[in-house]
């Protein structure tokens, strides 16, 4: 018997080593779906892989290596460290292609290990697949399989995120709102952030496991608008999935906390149009103030900054909803920044506006405001002649000064008469005129002396000096 068992394992062994599979089309890489992933997440490597061959064939005593398979990644000193033992999804792998599912759902009693002490740094590292017996689980020996064949692949892994391929450039992307406090049914726009700008690939937008939607990256940015985020507290991630993932690394963003609900305060005026934030209110006009996150059933009183006028109290209602119908803003309210304020405290205690300057008054308005009253004197000569004296005596002292004849003339002159300047013009002419008439009666009288001299000797002069 003993003899019998020697040359049975024997010929098991031969034909072991005669009849191995046909591995040159199934031995290389296999494909990954998703291409990337995170290693913080209860299953790490998960989606689906893509096998390009089929598993050993054959049967030994009921275990075959056809039904199962495991994932290793290696680690950084070339050690096999298993990520996903006993998947089954699929089998037999004995199709010349086959795609297998990774979810645990699809795989009862696979395990997930731990991979925080596997990978333990950025960089590259290779996964495995092999074809693993139905009994043990365990990778086949060289005895069964020579060569222990195993697909393979590779992942870069930047921080907590792993993507297929071997060196891919790391991304990173951060998420922003165009509102982090919309009101319900207002549209809101998420945008992403790619860094680098120039990676290619698609956003999505999530909220759990649910996808809101998805945009392409371009230039580094993605938007994506929504209008039907329900009241509440909705947290948003950005995924980047990169077109190439071995030319770039996925990324996702932090949550970002977005909440949808009714504005806190609201202000409306007479017509109930809501009024802007912090909005001019003039003396006298009258507002509705509403405000929201009050203590259902609880009393409020009302006063305004830098005023002592009062005003009614209000009751919140079941929801919590506070409304002051009419508040009226009082004649003597001081210019500037102002409030309503309310107490108890809700969210806060004021709703802020403004008072403006007061309107300034037209001058027309009012008479007695005049600047060109129409009694005033003017300077403007008037031009009609008048038959009362002037009570300008000048002229008539020019007149008179002029004496005989002419004082008469210079007196009556209307330049004289009229002017001191005149009178005294006029008189110099007339002592010009005889002071050269005399002149010249006495140059032609002392001509005549010195003829009549000379000719009767009453003159004469001596011999001229040598």
């Amino acid at each position: 018997m003993a003899a019998c068992a020697v040359l049975a394992l024997g010929v098991v062994a031969l034909v072991a080593s005669q009849s191995q599979p046909a591995w040159a089309a199934s031995v290389g890489e296999f494909g990954m779906t998703p291409g990337s992933g995170k290693l913080s997440d209860a299953q790490p490597i998960a989606g689906s892989v893509e096998l390009p061959g089929k598993c050993p064939d054959f049967t030994l005593e009921g275990i075959n290596w056809n039904n199962f398979l495991n994932l290793y990644v290696v680690k950084a000193d070339g050690t096999e460290s298993s990520a996903l033992r006993g998947i089954g999804n699929g089998a037999p792998y004995d199709r010349a292609a086959s795609t297998v599912s990774l979810a645990a759902a699809d795989n009862p009693g696979m395990t997930v290990a731990d991979l925080t002490d596997v990978v333990t740094g950025d960089g590259t590292y290779e996964l495995r697949v092999y074809c693993v017996d139905s009994e043990s689980l365990d990778k086949p020996t060289e005895e069964w399989v020579p060569g222990n064949p195993y697909w393979s692949q590779k992942i870069t892994v930047t921080g907590d995120n792993w993507v297929v391929g071997e060196g891919a450039t790391a991304t990173s992307v951060s998420l922003s709102s165009s509102s982090l406090t919309p009101e319900p049914g207002q549209e809101t726009t998420f945008t992403a952030s790619v860094a680098p700008a120039q990676a290619a690939g698609k956003v999505t937008f999530e909220e759990g496991g649910t996808t809101l939607g998805e945009a392409t990256a371009a230039d580094g940015k993605a938007e994506f608008r929504t209008s039907t985020l329900s009241e509440g507290v909705h947290r948003i991630t950005a995924r980047f999935a990169p077109a190439n993932p071995a030319e770039w690394g996925a990324s996702e963003s932090t949550p970002l906390a977005v909440t949808v609900q009714l504005p806190r305060f609201e202000m409306l005026d007479a017509a109930g149009e809501r009024l802007a934030d912090n909005p001019a209110l003039d003396r006298g006009q009258t507002v509705k103030v509403v405000v929201r996150g009050c203590e259902p059933g609880a009393k409020f009183t009302m006063a305004m900054d830098r005023n002592d006028t009062e005003f009614p109290d209000a009751t919140a209602d079941a929801s919590g909803v506070l409304t002051w119908p009419a508040l009226t803003v009082p004649t003597d309210a001081v210019e500037g920044q102002s409030a309503w304020n309310f107490s108890p405290n809700c969210f806060s205690t004021a709703v802020a506006f403004t008072v403006p300057a007061p309107a300034s008054e037209s001058p027309g308005d009012d008479p007695s405001a005049s600047d060109d009253p129409t009694d005033d004197p003017t300077d403007e000569p008037t031009d009609e002649p008048t038959d009362e004296p002037t009570g300008d005596t000048s002229g008539t002292t020019s007149g008179s000064t002029g004496g005989g004849t002419s004082g008469t003339t210079g007196g009556d002159s209307t330049t004289g008469g009229t002017s001191p300047q005149g009178g005294l013009a006029s008189t110099g002419s007339q002592i010009a005129l005889f002071s050269g008439i005399g002149a010249v009666v006495l140059v032609a009288a002392g001509f005549v002396f010195v003829r009549f001299g000379r000719r009767n000797g009453l003159l004469s002069f001596g011999e001229p000096r040598p």
